[in-house]
């Protein structure tokens, strides 16, 4: 368990603060202004260039680097209520599936997480499932988020079949110095404490010509989980720590180059899930399941102004290392009880007598507790090339090439667990073996061209043919006497197809401050291979699936640009669903059904008194199923009807931002967040047994404090009314409602400081 005080973090946040201080001469930021200015206005590349958010016909949230510091928002989880269609069904930690839209289902993702330049997928692990895992970086010192709801298959590709979401790192800067540090500490009620040290260097090695950007950090979330079995409190704290560094080239006006390189390591020490029947907050597990896991991006990119166009250019590398440890004990009782593989273990056919059962079920307890074990490895490399047009003309166009080339492998395994720690025995004592590998590769040529047909008309046409091969491999290395696997020899399966996607956009300037827009975009995500024992040959292959959306939208700003008000609504068609399947021990992808999904977001940003911002948004998503999903082997298999299930049918957020000056040297702050969940289900059958329901949940934080010129102090209290907000509930035949919540009330410190 990771421990340290939060006095002496906090010690130590005090005593760097006063280091900090006799750089105020060399501040760069001032004290926040307090005319009733223009709602912020932020700049996004969601068409490749760069446009004005307001002038963007789509349906985008774009959060910049100051309202994430804002709101004291560090990772994706922090910021997903404030999002309207945007969801994470949450997990352990780094184990969460970003959706949006409602468009939520295991396999490939259907979100396309980048990281810059780079579209990142989580490792294959044994079940075909990579959307399951989520990249948990930090995102101190980002320019800005920005989510793009509804296919994006055009400019983003396979990953973003609905949408697209993106962190865009602030860059190195050539001509000046500047740093930063924020310093954090906090405790949970009923909990641990935590802390976070966060810190950026700027340095123009060569001024004007080569600048070099350093951001580390060092962040413990704290825990509230106890596991009663065991005796072990706050079992769910989570560390990470890791650092970026951009550089930046500028041997010319017209010409740049950039580097990133990311490194994070985290370890979540143990589950976030937790049962009703033994507790709030309290499990009663036979062991431990942390999430370590180490995660390395490197990108160059290149951007070259030839005038009449711009070229650029991107090739990526990253490597994904984790291991998921998953409950293994619930499973080898049921077998235990039912007697379920006592012929094999006896090496006999038929039913087992009573001696031959008795021995099975020694076997087992001789093994008990036994944990999944399941070291995975994914990297890829991905090259890009586009070239736009700079024309300001009526014609703009963009066109380009993608390449990816992905390598996964893990190893599925139940090994043997200490009862009095719970954690795996080292060296490991293997129970059961199998080993799964994938290889993916994907290229894609693109491009879009916009036409502004009369003034403020403009029609977009966008389509991207695309081709992918995927050969996966797996082995049975040692059978298993408590599931179906036989070991056996390595199996090859080969996949392959092609195709392409469009995109028409038609958008009207009504008004100098108002334009309107209607879409229609595809989606898809490639299929694949299952490695899973036991199928039939008929269940080893799927196919991709594919979206259509119709969507129609509205940009409008108010009273000079103190207020904005956005609104799109769409209908989504939802063709040969991939969604996970079982039998047994097991979970596989299957092409099962169709669906319709629509919805209605809203969106308003206002500054109406100086020193006072208010943002609020809702999100409206309604998903069915069109056909009944029929495949025998699918467990509650859905019904024409059902609703597609771990997506909130409603969000709603609100903030209030209000300063003021107290002296001429520095003002008060105050922050309100409010966000509302709506209800969600487990499952698609409401008769099925597994069916449950979570969400239907409010959660207040509040942040006060005052700032200076380039530093802030504050105070904060996440889950103010400390809500047991349920995001998960599920049910299997092995375990009942297992729930992951939001933190409990969490209380804390903050300090910051630029210079």
């Amino acid at each position: 368990m990771i421990k340290l005080t939060l006095r002496r973090r906090l010690l130590c946040c005090g005593a760097t603060l006063g280091f900090l201080l006799p750089l105020s001469a060399h501040a760069q930021e001032g004290v926040r202004q307090h005319e009733a200015a223009e709602v912020e206005e932020i700049v996004v590349t969601a068409l490749r260039r760069e446009t004005r958010l307001q002038d963007t016909a789509l349906s985008i949230t774009a959060m910049s680097g100051e309202a994430l510091l804002n709101m004291g928002a560090t990772t994706v989880q922090d910021i997903v209520s404030s999002v309207p269609g945007l969801n994470l069904t949450e997990g352990n930690t780094g184990q969460r599936r970003i959706s949006v839209r409602g468009v939520q289902s295991a396999g490939e993702s259907t979100v396309g997480l980048y990281l810059g330049e780079t579209p990142i997928t989580g490792p294959n692990s044994a079940t075909s499932d990579p959307s399951s895992i989520t990249p948990d970086l930090n995102m101190f010192d980002v320019n800005r988020v920005e989510v793009l709801r509804g296919p994006q298959g055009t400019l983003f590709g396979s990953g973003s079949m609905s949408g697209t979401f993106r962190v865009v790192f602030n860059e190195a800067d050539v001509d000046g110095y500047e740093g930063a540090v924020d310093l954090t500490g906090s405790t949970i009620h009923g909990g641990s404490e935590g802390y976070g040290v966060r810190g950026m260097v700027n340095v123009p090695i060569m001024e004007g010509l080569l600048g070099a950007r350093l951001v580390l950090y060092d962040e413990l979330r704290g825990g509230y989980v106890d596991n009663v079995r065991l005796g072990q409190e706050d079992i769910n704290e989570a560390r990470s720590y890791g650092g970026r560094l951009m550089l930046a080239f500028t041997p010319s006006e017209s010409f740049k180059v950039t580097g990133l390189i990311t490194l994070q390591n985290q370890t979540a020490e143990d589950t976030n899930g937790w049962t009703p029947g033994v507790g709030t907050y309290k499990n009663n597990n036979y062991h431990k399941q942390p999430f370590p896991n180490e995660f390395a991006l490197y990108n160059l990119a290149a951007e070259w102004d030839l005038g009449w166009a711009t070229l650029n250019g991107t090739t990526s590398y990253y490597s994904w290392d984790a291991t998921k440890y998953i409950e293994g004990s619930l499973a080898a009782l049921s077998a235990r009880q039912a007697g379920s593989f006592c012929a094999r273990y006896n090496g006999i056919t038929g039913a087992c007598n009573a001696t031959q059962l008795a021995n099975y079920r020694a076997y087992i307890d001789s093994v008990f507790p036994l944990s999944g074990y399941q070291p995975m490895h994914v990297e890829a490399k991905i090259h890009e090339a586009r070239l736009s047009s700079n024309s300001d003309g009526a014609l703009t166009w963009t066109v380009g090439a993608f390449y990816e080339s992905r390598s996964d492998d893990a190893t599925s395994s139940t090994v043997e667990v200490d009862p009095i720690s719970g954690e795996v025995y080292m060296p490991i004592v293997y129970n059961f073996s199998r080993f799964v590998a994938v290889d993916l590769t994907q290229k894609a040529l693109f491009g879009e061209a916009t036409y502004e047909v009369l003034d403020g008309l403009k029609v977009t046409v966008g389509a991207r043919a695309y081709q992918y091969e995927k050969e996966s491999q797996s082995q049975v290395l040692m059978t298993s006497y408590i599931n179906s696997s036989v070991a056996g020899p390595l199996s090859t399966y080969n996949s392959d197809s092609d195709g392409w996607v469009g995109r028409l956009n038609i958008s009207y300037d009504i008004a100098d401050n108002a334009m309107v827009y209607a879409q229609y975009s595809e989606g898809f995500r490639p299929g694949g291979i299952n490695n899973t024992p036991g199928l039939t040959p008929d269940l080893i292959p799927y196919a991709s699936d594919s979206l259509e959306s119709y969507e129609i939208g509205a940009k409008t700003s108010w009273f000079d640009g103190r207020l904005t008000l956005n609104a799109s609504a769409y209908e989504i068609k939802w063709a040969d669903m991939q969604i996970a399947a079982s039998i047994p021990n097991y979970s596989f992808i299957a092409n099962v059904g169709a669906s319709t999904i629509r919805g209605l977001e809203i969106e308003a940003a206002a500054r109406p008194l100086p020193g006072l911002s208010l943002t609020g948004s809702m999100g409206l998503v309604d998903g069915k199923l069109d056909t009944d999903q029929t495949t025998g082997l699918i467990v509650a298999a859905g019904r024409a009807g059902d609703t597609i299930p771990n997506e909130p049918d409603f969000k709603a957020a609100f903030a209030a931002d209000y300063t003021w000056p107290v002296t001429q040297s520095f003002d008060g702050m105050v922050r309100l967040d409010y966000a509302y969940t709506g209800e969600s289900t487990s499952t698609f059958r409401p008769t099925s047994p597994y069916y449950e329901t979570m969400g239907d949940f409010s959660n207040v934080n509040i942040r006060g404090g005052v700032e200076g010129d380039g530093w802030g102090a504050y105070v904060f209290v996440n889950n103010l009314f400390d809500e047991v907000g349920k995001v998960k509930v599920s049910s299997q035949a092995t375990y009942e409602q297992l729930t992951f919540s939001i933190p409990p009330r969490t209380v804390g410190v903050n300090l910051r400081r630029r210079f």
